[in-house]
């Protein structure tokens, strides 16, 4: 298949402008090709898909069960609280659930208490609205603390209203709605996301891998301009934004397995994530060191333009060019690709020693240091992260 870019001018603007407007259902047309990615692909639109379909579902057997078999007189509770508790995955469905639950009590009892002890008034309701606004500061609650005093004002509206409520029957369609969200969260297929941890680790060594050949590439042509080494430090600063995605895509992982009953299908023990937190802590350190050696590159030239250092530079940028290789490995590790990572390490390792046993410190420029130094450092990195890092799953 030919992967060549089309070389056609890209469309105008106003012409696409034109086409949208053309189109009667723009929207209905998107809405279409997400519903056939869905049915195709396991991304981003099936798992959006997937929530929704176990939100509805929990919300309504929240409800029906609410007034089906408990008769409640405050059903909507149990609804209201299975659609909070449904989220991506089992732990953060569980963490909801309490926090949740620990929010409503608190402020039900609020109400309880003002009611019980100072009636009903602007009073009492003054003191619903302080006692759940501090309470919902609690650092444990989270973003369930602003439920306290939600919970409060209620409770206290239902206690107050022509048909008084007791406080237990708020507190278990509360219950009712976290259990069923949570039952249902664990029926209809909890996500179990190795994938996306194993593609944000690849994502991560592939900008690094991109970054370190082109600046191999431009160091091989000869002394780079200004303006090209700092288009390479720039990307370098970029890529800690990269970097910090692959942390968060890895966390929310080891997050999806946790009280995930699908590892029960598994006939053996599936790995856990730490040889993913090893290799990308590795790789964020690699980009620092990258990062110095953009740096290094770019004050070289503001001090004496790399007069002195060309045959050093290209020297460097063969080195480079084996490091690109291994950072490129890295990112694959885990899928098999340790022994590809360990050969172009090694070849890396003995092309330094001829780069150090080559400078001689009078031929280069001051900042060559600093660069021998980043390029010892980063080689160093890799190697931690393929001694200790990229366990895929079995």
């Amino acid at each position: 298949m030919d992967t060549t870019p089309p070389t056609g001018d890209a469309p105008r603007p106003l012409v696409r402008r034109a086409v949208a407007a053309a189109d009667p259902r723009p929207g209905a047309r998107r809405f279409a090709e997400r519903l056939r990615r869905a049915r195709q692909y396991a991304g981003y639109e099936r798992q959006t898909a997937l929530l929704v379909v176990k939100s509805g579902a929990a919300a309504v057997l929240a409800w029906y069960l609410a007034v089906a078999l408990v008769g409640s007189a405050q059903p909507s509770y149990a609804p209201f609280t299975a659609l909070l508790v449904v989220q991506s995955t089992v732990y953060r469905s569980l963490q909801q659930s309490l926090r949740y639950v620990v929010a409503v009590v608190f402020g039900v009892g609020a109400a309880g208490c003002a009611e019980l002890f100072l009636g009903r008034g602007v009073a009492a309701f003054v003191v619903v609205i302080a006692i759940g606004l501090l309470v919902g500061r609690w650092r444990r609650l989270g973003p369930m603390g602003i439920q306290v005093p939600v919970a409060g004002v209620f409770a206290y509206t239902a206690l107050a209203g022509a048909r008084p409520v007791t406080l237990w029957s708020i507190v278990s369609m509360v219950l009712l709605g976290a259990a069923t969200g949570l039952v249902v969260n664990l029926l209809l297929l909890p996500p179990m996301r190795y994938r996306t941890a194993t593609d944000a680790l690849r994502e991560l060594a592939t900008a690094l891998h991109t970054l370190l050949g082109d600046i191999a590439g431009g160091l091989r042509e000869g002394t780079p301009d200004a303006d090209t080494a700092r288009d390479w430090a720039g990307r370098a600063r970029d890529m800690d934004n990269t970097a910090h995605r692959a942390r968060h895509a890895i966390e929310h992982g080891a997050e999806s397995i946790t009280y995930n009953p699908r590892r029960l299908l598994h006939r053996r023990p599936l790995a856990g994530f730490g040889g993913y937190r090893v290799m990308v802590n590795s790789l964020h350190r690699s980009v620092d060191q990258l990062r110095g050696i953009t740096t290094g590159l770019l004050y070289g030239l503001d001090d004496d333009g790399h007069a002195a250092g060309e045959e050093f530079l290209r020297a460097y940028g063969e080195f480079l060019s084996l490091v690109a290789a291994a950072a490129w490995y890295a990112g694959s590790a885990a899928e098999g690709h340790r022994e590809d990572l360990a050969e172009s390490l090694h070849a890396g390792y003995e092309r330094y020693e001829e780069l150090v046993r080559e400078t001689v410190p009078g031929d280069v420029w001051p900042s060559m240091g600093a660069l021998v130094a980043d390029a010892a450092r980063l080689l160093e990195e890799l190697d931690r992260g393929r001694r200790h890092g990229a366990v895929g799953p079995t």
